[in-house]
């Protein structure tokens, strides 16, 4: 059950924004969120885990690994404007947006 206060808690912290804002452009690991945000595994983590609790995102093991990625509802359109008209066009968002690219290509390099 979506409750939109928790949504709105959900929302309410910079870090889980940040994170929101990578989440939006694909599903992604913990580690890639650790290394793009520059923050710990505990950190990165702890957030997730609240924005999963919140009925923002949701995960998938794979191995040793979890995925996340955004819950789609359509009763969360608004984060769409949130992140599309507001965060990317500010930092840290874009920066983040970057240094995400920038991982993403350096990982798949290696591991080609």
């Amino acid at each position: 059950m979506l409750n939109l206060l928790d949504v709105l808690k959900g929302l309410s912290d910079a870090t889980r924004l940040r994170i929101v804002n990578l989440l939006y452009e694909k599903e992604l690991c913990v580690c890639d969120i650790m290394e793009t945000l520059q923050i710990s595994q505990a950190k990165a983590s702890r957030h997730l885990i609240y924005l999963k609790n919140a009925g923002l995102v949701k995960d998938r093991k794979q191995a040793q690994w979890a995925y996340y990625s955004m819950y789609k509802d359509d009763r969360l359109q608004f984060i769409d404007s949130l992140v599309y008209d507001n965060l990317r066009n500010l930092e840290p968002y874009k920066k983040d947006m970057e240094n995400l690219n920038k991982w993403l290509r350096n990982k798949d390099v290696q591991c080609d």
